[in-house]
């Protein structure tokens, strides 16, 4: 059985979201402002921000991956050191990428365990299609690009404790790189130009790299880095190591489970990490394999809190087997098992 709902790139291109002129400004978008997707309608019995869903409708699709994840996971209990996690209402998660396939499973967690958040998104209605309605307790979305450093504006980071950024590209041409979405411009001005506009009192951020970054003159990593995704990810990797922000980097294997965005092989053939929920960790970039996007996903909320993690890099793959789910203390014996390696 596959781990998650498999979501094409169709299903959300096909749903009507209404053209709206948007502030080229940093802005706040609140969501209940956004004309819900097809299939949500107001209740006109509960305030603005409620919205209740038509009958047979499931939940928006990075939700419901989340949901049936957690179901199939026999280790989907959360249990850990209460001390080593701040309660969910003292964190504020800012999420860069929060659309993509890695993206989409952080926001929809962070949702899952009432973790506060906010998003930045160069197109804030997706927020509503992929995640439904929220009031801004829960999620916050700003609209801004991180490839811009004007839009970059102080009021984005008010109150944030905590940032995971998961955007990229395609290490190919393809059609994500139209409007200028190219490794050199994702991979590395836009994360400098974050790591830049951070405050010094974030707890953590975890920057989302690759494995093989430090590799990409020796084969096959030279082929992935024809076009330079890998020493743009490796630039945007020294940037937060040199920026002396508490830092977690997670280098992924190659991504397999939905949400699908890419328009590359692993798009077209569907693959899937199927039972390989066990996850392998190591570190100096040795690990080669796949990984599923759950497993990513989940590795990065858990390395805001587990202490060991803090300045360190660590790759990850995911293997057949029974993982440890989102339980606080099998991730933090692995995170401290990969160290002593």
């Amino acid at each position: 059985m596959a781990m998650a709902s498999r979501l094409s790139p169709t299903s959300i291109l096909n749903l009507p979201i209404p053209a709206r002129n948007l502030p080229n400004h940093p802005h706040r978008i609140p969501l209940f402002s956004i004309p819900p997707p097809l299939g949500l309608h107001a209740n006109s019995s509960f305030n603005s921000t409620t919205i209740s869903r038509s009958k047979g409708r499931s939940s928006p699709p990075a939700l419901g991956a989340v949901q049936e994840e957690v179901a199939q996971s026999p280790s989907s209990e959360r249990t850990g050191n209460s001390e080593a996690s701040p309660s969910s209402s003292s964190k504020l998660v800012l999420v860069i990428g929060g659309t993509g396939g890695v993206g989409q499973l952080v926001v929809a967690s962070l949702l899952d365990r009432n973790i506060k958040s906010r998003l930045l998104l160069r197109d804030p209605e997706k927020a509503t299609t992929l995640f439904g309605e929220h009031d801004e307790e829960t999620l916050q979305v700003f609209k801004g690009d991180t490839r811009n450093p004007e839009d970059l504006d102080p009021s984005i980071f008010e109150g944030v404790t905590h940032v995971i950024c998961c955007s990229g590209t395609t290490a190919f041409p393809s059609k994500r790189w139209e409007g200028d979405n190219t490794p050199e411009r994702v991979d590395w001005e836009g994360v400098r130009n974050l790591i830049s506009a951070l405050p010094s009192s974030l707890k953590r951020i975890v920057l989302v790299s690759s494995v093989g970054v430090t590799k990409s003159n020796e084969l096959p990593w030279s082929i992935m880095n024809l076009f330079g995704v890998l020493k743009y990810k490796k630039m945007g990797e020294d940037m937060l190591r040199n920026s002396g922000l508490p830092f977690t980097i997670i280098r992924p294997g190659r991504l397999t489970d939905g949400p699908y965005t890419s328009y590359d092989l692993n798009t077209l053939l569907k693959a899937t990490a199927g039972k390989r929920r066990a996850v392998l960790l190591g570190q100096g970039d040795k690990l080669v394999g796949e990984v599923s996007r759950h497993v990513v996903a989940e590795a990065c909320i858990q390395a805001l809190d587990i202490e060991c993690t803090e300045g360190q890099i660590f790759e990850v793959n995911s293997v057949e087997g029974e993982g440890p789910g989102s339980d606080q203390q099998k991730w933090r014996e692995l995170f401290k098992a990969a160290r002593a390696q």
